[in-house]
């Protein structure tokens, strides 16, 4: 179903060698939201995208963490329907564990909490081959 996959990078192969099938085009995370905020729509329908480096981009803003959320959230809910007609899914890849309970998020060293749920709402939680788990998050993020 089209939408993010947030995927642990351990739940991938190679690092698991059962595990869920990275896509074979990878992108760093600024070059991702750069690329959605160009006029025309970037990627052909069927693309299969991995986008990695968003823990260091939430890192990096600091104490504008919330506006960097809320952006990253509008630049990616605005190419939802663009998104939607790729019929595929992007993966955003995490090398940090995610957590879900009543926040979404992961914890990126030195016990920093950075939550997701500013960027993708309520992702749901699913299991992959065995026993990988993703969240999957729909492109409207709501």
């Amino acid at each position: 179903m089209p939408g993010y996959h947030l995927i642990e990078e351990r739940m991938l192969k190679p690092n698991n060698p059962d595990g869920i099938e990275p896509h074979p085009n990878r992108k760093g995370f600024l070059d991702y939201l750069r690329e959605l905020r160009q006029d025309d729509f970037p990627f052909q329908r069927g693309y299969k995208l991995a986008v990695v480096g968003l823990e260091d981009v939430l890192l990096a803003a600091g104490n504008h963490l919330p506006e960097v959320e809320d952006y990253i959230h509008r630049v990616l809910s605005s190419r939802a329907n663009e998104l939607n007609s790729m019929n595929t899914n992007v993966q955003v890849i995490f090398q940090d564990k995610l957590q879900k309970s009543d926040d979404f998020w992961i914890e990126a060293g030195l016990q920093k909490h950075l939550s997701l749920r500013r960027i993708f709402g309520n992702p749901s939680r699913h299991k992959g081959p065995n026993g990988t788990e993703f969240f999957f998050a729909g492109y409207n993020l709501t």
